[in-house]
């Protein structure tokens, strides 16, 4: 009979404890990754996210103009009359290329603006009377809204209750076709045949 030979313990036990040691974290890992597929995926793309942001080049945030000056904007003549405020001036500028290039150009034919701002009267083509009440209305809101808008920004009114009152003429007869005040709103008017 022969007695088995113990092999050294002492070389194979640590060895065969970081073997288990590592099985055993191994087997914790696709047990994870088995039961959770979806954190691992989470994981990866966080990861990736993260290297593919840290070298992207920082981008400056936009810069804010003063509302007060557009870019290309004229500047006011010099030679204003006496008493105008130059805002006045540059209002009148944004509120009719506002118009003419918006969406009612073919009815808006221009404006006069008394000195401080805070009485308008705005011309209207022919085609005014083409229009239905309801978008007379919007017409009339529109220049009162762009107006008092512009104004804002130009720190010439605080609110639409500054505003004396804006008056729409008809050309080429120069009726009065809406008025709007502080007190009333939009009042559409029905002009005269004829006159």
């Amino acid at each position: 009979m022969s007695t088995p030979v113990p092999s050294s313990p002492s070389r194979l036990g640590p060895l065969k404890s970081l073997f288990n040691a590592v099985g055993a974290i191994l087997n914790v890992i696709l047990l994870i990754a088995r039961k959770m597929p979806m954190v691992v995926v989470f994981a990866v793309l966080a990861v990736m996210l993260y290297v593919r942001q840290s070298h992207q080049p920082e981008e400056t945030p936009p810069q804010f103009n003063d509302p007060t000056e557009a870019p290309g904007e004229p500047q006011p003549p010099t030679d204003l009359p006496e008493g105008t405020n130059p805002s006045v001036w540059t209002c009148v500028h944004r509120v009719d290329s506002q118009l003419s290039n918006g969406l009612w150009a073919d009815i808006y034919y221009g404006m006069e603006v008394r000195l401080d701002g805070k009485v308008i009267t705005v011309k209207v083509t022919e085609k005014w009377q083409e229009l239905s009440d309801d978008k007379r209305n919007t017409v009339a809101n529109l220049v009162v809204d762009t107006w008092v808008e512009n104004g804002r920004a130009l720190h010439l009114l605080n609110s639409k209750d500054e505003l004396e009152e804006i008056v729409l003429k008809r050309l080429p007869d120069d009726q009065t076709v809406a008025a709007w005040k502080p007190a009333t709103g939009v009042q559409l008017f029905v002009p005269q045949r004829g006159a």
